[in-house]
């Protein structure tokens, strides 16, 4: 299933066409407008709501997709995640050091705040 994914233009990207995420969205995205001035940072793979993914064929989100069709998501994951797609898969393009992030599971979350 081909996704069209989001894509994060935070100050910390490479620029333009420098940008492995940019790359990858002119390949993969059919609307996607490289401009040569813009960081682009990282490329976004899943149902965060900020920045979800769209199934490229139906212009169906992702989180409808899995929604509707909890299975594509395999028997374990169903199980363990309460058919949630466990997981935001970033690809990262980085022309500024960053610091180290970890996230912690949602109910260390909840717990925490």
């Amino acid at each position: 299933m081909e996704l069209k994914c989001k894509v994060q233009d935070y100050a910390w990207g490479k620029v333009g066409g420098k940008s492995q995420v940019a790359k990858y969205a002119s390949r993969a995205c059919k609307d996607f407008q490289l401009d040569e001035n813009k960081p682009y940072a990282e490329l976004w793979m899943g149902v965060h709501p900020n920045g979800p993914s769209v199934v490229a064929e139906s212009g169906q989100s992702l989180a409808d997709f899995i929604r509707e069709n909890p299975d594509s998501l395999g028997d374990k994951v169903r199980e363990k995640f309460k058919d949630q797609l466990p997981f935001l898969f970033k690809v990262l393009s980085v022309n500024k050091a960053l610091s180290i992030q970890a996230h912690p599971a949602k109910d260390h979350a909840e717990t925490l705040h």
